[in-house]
């Protein structure tokens, strides 16, 4: 009999991958009545555990099935791990059984966007067949692991990661470590080596990170790697696109580069220029369109320019919205929108240069009050009941030439049950969906 502790999208995933198989097991959830239930016709009473986590449970497991958002020391993880029962999460099992060539992405900001360039690299030179984007990204990992594909690039959480221990993966990529999910991670050390547990076991890792823990020499810096062919691969990043995509592109090109070393075509280890220019002309990211909440800019209304950051939920992914903005827009002056759950980030470390574009700030959520008190006092904040307060009050403070960036810096479980449907909700309050 197998556990699967937290009943979400994930959750959901594992149970269909046992029905598939015909496996007995039984959930448990803390919440009473958790979304998906509807899926599945019939539930047995005695295998349904909701309202609370019961350890008694575990008498008839033989695995435990994890989702995410399962906290670490959650305490039938706890006893789970005193009785030797075995916790797998669905990355780990989709790993073990696939045939496919797989590539992992992590980091703390870019994610889903190289998860989406990879694919995209991927489609355009071997067939849109041949590759399938999941993960984080949208699609659970277990949906995908009968589909007939010879690409997997899954996009992985720091939660995956936490609860993994047996991850092995073709190419591994660790874009950046940035202070992010210090509720639940404590310290930004805790969090960097749950990061780097991307590379266990893979054949190529690839990263932005400078300073790893363990120096590995099947690890290669992009930045570094592409350094030949700088001015090739600013010419495939589109005018349009904020700055911080330059290293997302060069990110998904290394990927290609390391496919391409996989097959024999290639020396990762001894590039030359020459090796790279037949390779960049097979790249174009001319039809590659941006995933919607990132930096997403919205239009022109009244003077006003708006954009939609939604996925902006911790605060270098702020900050990096405010410099692409001093960027792309000069002198224009920003009207920013923020709030949610912090994750106990300080909003005290963003630079005086990033705010230095910062007209105002309107704050709402459940940390309002924490983030008013760490940023009043550099720039004028107004505390607000909801996103619509928020915009109704930037809208009114805003003049010709001003842009009002919607980049919350928070988690959304607030209010919202994603980032997703936040930033669908600032897009239909400006009429834009």
């Amino acid at each position: 009999m197998y556990l699967i502790l937290g009943f979400g999208e994930t959750g959901v995933s594992f149970a269909r991958y046992l029905t598939r198989r015909g496996q007995p097991f039984c959930v448990m959830d803390s919440r009473p009545n958790p979304p998906g239930m509807s899926l599945f016709k019939t539930w047995r009473k005695e295998d349904l555990f909701f309202g609370n986590f019961d350890t008694s449970a575990l008498k008839k497991i033989k695995k435990v099935l994890v989702s995410p958002g399962i906290e670490f020391k959650n305490k039938v993880l706890e006893e789970a791990r005193r009785m030797g029962i075995p916790i797998q999460t669905d990355i780990e099992l989709f790993l073990e059984e696939t045939n496919t060539k797989t590539i992992l992405v992590t980091g703390t900001n870019g994610k889903t966007t190289v998860v989406s360039m990879i694919g995209h690299l991927l489609s355009i030179i071997n067939g849109n067949d041949e590759v399938i984007c999941s993960g984080n990204i949208g699609k659970p990992v277990l949906d995908t692991i009968e589909e007939n594909n010879s690409f997997s690039v899954i996009e992985v959480s720091s939660f995956h990661l936490e609860h993994s221990k047996r991850i092995s993966s073709d190419i591994s990529v660790l874009l950046n470590i940035q202070p992010d999910h210090l509720d639940r991670h404590v310290t930004l050390e805790e969090y960097s080596l749950i990061k780097q547990k991307i590379f266990m076991n893979t054949k190529i890792g690839i990263t932005g990170v400078k300073n790893l823990k363990e120096d590995k020499t099947h690890i290669l810096n992009f930045k570094e790697l592409l350094r030949p062919i700088e001015e090739e691969i600013l010419s495939l990043v589109n005018p349009e696109w904020p700055s911080h995509e330059v290293n997302n592109v060069k990110a998904a090109v290394s990927v290609f580069i390391a496919i391409e070393t996989m097959l024999g075509k290639l020396d990762i280890n001894n590039l030359r220029k020459s090796d790279l220019n037949p390779l960049i002309k097979n790249i174009s990211f001319k039809a590659f369109k941006r995933p919607s909440h990132r930096f997403e800019v919205l239009g022109i209304l009244k003077g006003i320019t708006f954009i939609n950051d939604s996925k902006s939920t911790n605060v270098f992914s702020l900050i990096t919205a405010l410099d692409s903005t001093r960027k792309k827009f000069d002198k224009r002056k920003v009207i920013l929108i923020c709030g949610g759950v912090s994750k106990n980030q300080d909003f005290l470390t963003i630079p005086k240069t990033s705010l230095e574009v910062v007209k105002s700030i309107f704050i709402f959520g459940k940390d309002k009050q924490t983030i008013y008190k760490a940023l009043n006092k550099k720039v004028p904040c107004f505390l607000t009941a909801n996103i619509e307060e928020a915009l109704h009050e930037a809208k009114s403070l805003s003049r010709d030439n001003d842009v009002i960036l919607f980049s919350p810096a928070c988690s959304s479980t607030d209010m919202f049950t994603s980032y997703e449907e936040r930033g669908d909700k600032f897009k239909e309050l400006l009429g834009f969906r």
